[in-house]
C-alpha cells in the first residue's frame, strides 16, 4: 500500500462525520424518556435488551426505541460517531435511559440523527462543541504474504437494498403494543464450540458471537459481504482503541475471524454497560509488535487477536498516531426532565 493511501486512510479518519447545524423543527411527535431499571447481580434471568429498534428504513418506520442505552451510546446515535470520539463526565457510560419516540411519516434515518439531537438538548440540556485531539490507533493493513480473504460473488451494497416490505398479518388494535422480533430459532453449537447463527439470523455483514468458559472469552466473526470499514469498526469494539482501515482492499469479503479478546479489554467494556463486573475475567492476551505493556498470554485454545487477524485474514494491527474530531460535552444533565 502506498504512502498516499494510508495518508488518505489518516484524513478520513480525521474528517469525521459531522452533522450541519441541526433544525430545531425536525423533533418526534411525541417520546418518553426515563432511567433505565438498574442491572441486579441476583436478578440471574432478566431479559435485557440493548440497542435500537425500529425507526426508518424498518418494518416499523414510525417508532423507534433506544432501549437500555448509555449517554454516549445515545451521542453516538445522534451524531453519528464512534465511542472514542466523545468526551464528557464519567456517568455517560454508566448512567442507563429507555427512549421510545414516534417518528412523523417521511422522515430519513438522517432526519432521526437530528431529532435524537434535539431530544437530547430538550430533556438533557446538552451542551457541546467540536474539536480535535491527536489518538493512538491501531492501521489494518495487509500483511506481507497478502490477504487470505474470499472475495463475495456478490458485491453489491446490502444497505442500497429497500427493506422488506412486512407481509400479511393479522390487524393489531390501535392501542397495542408493538410486536417483538421474530424468534429467530434455537442457537445450536458447532463442532468448533461456538454457537452457529440459525438462518434467521445471518444478513450480509459482520455478525460476531460469543462463549465464556472458564478457561476465558473466545470471539467469532462471521462476514458475508462485509468491507474492510466494517472489519475496522468491528475491531475498534474489541481493542482499547479505534483501528482505522488502511488495506485499500475495495472488495466485499466472506471470511471467518476466530480469536481470544484481551479480557482486560473486555472487562473494561463490560463493565463501562453493565457496571462493574464481581472480578477480573480469566486469560490474557499478549500486545502486537511494537505494542504497548505486555499482559498475561490467554488459558483459551483460540488464538490472541492479534495473531488470529494475521494468521486467519493475512492482514495485521500497526500501532499509529492520528487526528480524530471530538464532541465535547460542555453540559449534560444525568436526569432528563419530566415527560
Amino acid at each position: 500500500m502506498t504512502r498516499r493511501v494510508r495518508w488518505a486512510a489518516l484524513a478520513l479518519f480525521a474528517a469525521g462525520a459531522w452533522a450541519q447545524t441541526p433544525d430545531p423543527s425536525l423533533t418526534f411527535e411525541v417520546a418518553t424518556v426515563k432511567p433505565a431499571t438498574p442491572l441486579n447481580p441476583g436478578d440471574g434471568k432478566r431479559m435485557i435488551r440493548i440497542g435500537v429498534q425500529g425507526g426508518p428504513g424498518t418494518s416499523d418506520p414510525g417508532q423507534i426505541s433506544y432501549s437500555f442505552m448509555s449517554m454516549r451510546n445515545l451521542l453516538m446515535q445522534a451524531f453519528n460517531l464512534r465511542s472514542y470520539q466523545i468526551q464528557g463526565p464519567s456517568w455517560l457510560d454508566s448512567e442507563r435511559f429507555e427512549i421510545v419516540a414516534r417518528v412523523p411519516a417521511g422522515a430519513t434515518k438522517d432526519d432521526v440523527r437530528v431529532m435524537l439531537q434535539n431530544l437530547l438538548k430538550e430533556r438533557f440540556q446538552l451542551a457541546s462543541h467540536r474539536d480535535r485531539k491527536e489518538q493512538s490507533i491501531y492501521a489494518l493493513v495487509v500483511g506481507k504474504n497478502g490477504p487470505k480473504l474470499k472475495v463475495s460473488q456478490d458485491q453489491s451494497d446490502p444497505a442500497a437494498a429497500p427493506p422488506t416490505p412486512p407481509g400479511p398479518g393479522p390487524v393489531a388494535a390501535p392501542d397495542a403494543p408493538p410486536p417483538g422480533p421474530p424468534d429467530p430459532g434455537r442457537i445450536k453449537i458447532g463442532k468448533d464450540g461456538m454457537p452457529e447463527l440459525p438462518p434467521g439470523v445471518r444478513r450480509p455483514g459482520i455478525v460476531m458471537m460469543a462463549m465464556m468458559s472458564p478457561a476465558g472469552m473466545r470471539v467469532k466473526m462471521n462476514a458475508e459481504r462485509g468491507t474492510m470499514a466494517q472489519l475496522a469498526d468491528s475491531l475498534s469494539n474489541q481493542l482499547d482503541r479505534p483501528v482505522v482501515d488502511m488495506t485499500a482492499l475495495p472488495q466485499r469479503y466472506d471470511f471467518t475471524l476466530d480469536f481470544a479478546p484481551d479480557p482486560s479489554v473486555m472487562a473494561s467494556k463490560m463493565g463501562a454497560m453493565m457496571g462493574p463486573m464481581p472480578g477480573p475475567m480469566p486469560g490474557g492476551m499478549p500486545p502486537p509488535p511494537g505494542g504497548d505493556a505486555a499482559v498475561h498470554p490467554p488459558e483459551t485454545d483460540a488464538a490472541p487477536i492479534f495473531a488470529a487477524i494475521q494468521d486467519q485474514l493475512g492482514l495485521k494491527l500497526e500501532p499509529k498516531k492520528a487526528p480524530a474530531d471530538l464532541l465535547v460535552i460542555d453540559k449534560v444533565e444525568k436526569t432528563p426532565t419530566e415527560n
